[in-house]
């Protein structure tokens, strides 16, 4: 078989890193595009010489076009699933941006659809191919640090603050389900769930800063009903604890990760604005003098997410490293977040 053939839905700001991530991996082309906004595709459109006659603005001509193999989902949350299902209902692998959807209550839909039409099918957690993070998994899984006791990790981001910035779907809990919990959190969910294992229980406190926006498409001032942050614990499998904070208010930083798996022999430590470096500190010598040292990441740690998806679509790769089902386990724990803060007590995660 040659390369696949690609369509994307949706052209707006993560189609790019989509688009990048394709161009640099072997045997994936984009043949078509998709988009309810004439501007941003003809602006993606342009930036990749697609034809006029595979640029679409409904979503079911591009599925349908006999150009298109595989079909990468890109566009605000309420419409991952009956996006989706039309594409496994088509017999087209699919990559779907995360989270999965808004709530649970459509999930099914797909896993419906794969039992009836199984297709190759990956959910876009990105960090997953992270160096450092595979690194961090590597020696999790020698047993390097011990037991797990404590995980802690913060995503900051300051996009709540951005002067002008108006009521898009990432503000509408309609279009988004959750907030920053949806948005940046469930990168942290996933990553831990690979780390150090599931999430069996939950408590959190969410709010929203910035109560009010612009509508992008009058003048109107209306709520912001979705989140721009969140704290939260969790029980994890095993006996660890884990500590999040989530948000887009953290004026300094455009997008921060920071990471701490603390074991009962050692710690693992990253910042993602480096993924390329590992904070390790192992051993009885270390121990002793509480010293944490940089390693940089072996090259074989490097990973492509948009690579992966070609090898799985292509039948070159037998493991997925994120599927359907593991968009399903975080859209559990994120509904079971939002009800733990709304009701205020701890929700354990069926």
């Amino acid at each position: 078989m040659g390369k696949l053939r690609i369509g994307i839905i949706g052209c707006g700001r993560i189609s790019m890193t989509h688009i990048d991530g394709i161009r640099g991996a072997k045997d994936g082309i984009i043949t078509a595009l998709c988009d309810v906004k004439p501007e941003k595709l003809k602006e993606k459109g342009d930036l990749l010489g697609i034809p006029e006659e595979r640029r679409f603005s409904d979503y079911h001509d591009l599925i349908a076009c006999p150009e298109v193999d595989a079909v990468e989902i890109c566009t605000p949350n309420y419409l991952h699933v009956p996006m989706a299902e039309a594409v496994i209902k088509a017999g087209k692998p699919v990559n779907i941006e995360k989270p999965l959807s808004c709530t649970m209550a459509d999930v099914h839909k797909l896993t419906d659809a794969l039992k009836e039409n199984p297709q190759p099918n990956m959910m876009c957690f990105s960090y997953r191919f992270r160096p450092a993070v595979r690194f961090a998994k590597y020696i999790l899984d020698k047993g390097m640090i011990g037991d797990i006791v404590t995980v802690n990790i913060e995503y900051l981001q300051s996009g709540a603050f951005i002067p002008g910035r108006k009521l898009e779907w990432r503000f509408d809990k309609e279009k988004t389900g959750t907030g920053s919990i949806g948005d940046l959190g469930v990168h942290l969910i996933d990553m831990t769930r690979y780390l150090a294992g599931d999430i069996k229980a939950v408590c959190a406190r969410k709010g929203i800063v910035v109560k009010e926006r612009q509508r992008e498409d009058s003048d109107e001032i209306a709520p912001v009903t979705a989140d721009d942050y969140c704290m939260f614990l969790a029980d994890i499998e095993g006996g660890a604890t884990a500590s999040f904070i989530v948000t887009r208010c953290a004026h300094g930083h455009s997008n921060t990760i920071k990471y701490d798996i603390f074991g009962t022999k050692g710690v693992i430590s990253f910042n993602l604005n480096d993924p390329s470096v590992l904070g390790i500190c192992l051993g009885e010598i270390d121990l002793k003098t509480g010293g944490l040292h940089t390693v940089r990441v072996p090259a074989e740690f490097n990973a492509s997410q948009e690579q992966s998806f070609i090898d799985i679509a292509l039948g070159r790769c037998k493991e997925t490293p994120a599927d359907i089902n593991e968009g399903i386990a975080c859209q559990k724990i994120l509904d079971a977040i939002s009800k733990a803060s709304d009701e205020n007590r701890w929700i354990e995660i069926e």
